[in-house]
């Protein structure tokens, strides 16, 4: 009686066999026409180099370019900032001189709304 490999499966070691040794020459086959192929089916070692340049460069491009877009943003955000602040004051001494001229104009109307 043949040895099993596994008594829960119940295979023997001759069919394991069986099957293992056909893979296990396709896969020598396989690893050994790997130097053999000329065609452009596969990368090269400076096409790979290269590939790792360009995509660094352009990393560091992309990443150039935020932190100028953010430099922009921010320089942005601090002259809306500076205009809001010289607007809002334009606007307050706009309303103190309304104020003025609404109050100047009251003092005028009261007298003539008193002598009626």
């Amino acid at each position: 009686m043949a040895t099993t490999v596994s008594p829960a499966l119940g295979i023997t070691r001759e069919e394991l066999d069986l099957v293992v040794q056909p893979l296990a020459a396709r896969m020598d086959a396989l690893e050994n026409s790997a130097g053999d192929r000329t065609g452009n089916d596969f990368v090269s070692v400076g096409e790979f180099r290269l590939f790792k340049w360009l995509g660094t460069f352009a990393l560091a491009a992309v990443l150039g370019g935020f932190g100028l877009l953010y430099e922009q943003v921010s320089d942005l955000r601090v002259g809306m900032e500076r205009l809001h602040g010289e607007l809002l004051q334009e606007m307050s001494g706009i309303r103190e001189r309304v104020v003025r001229i609404e109050t100047i104009l009251e003092r005028k109307d009261l007298p003539r709304q008193t002598e009626r």
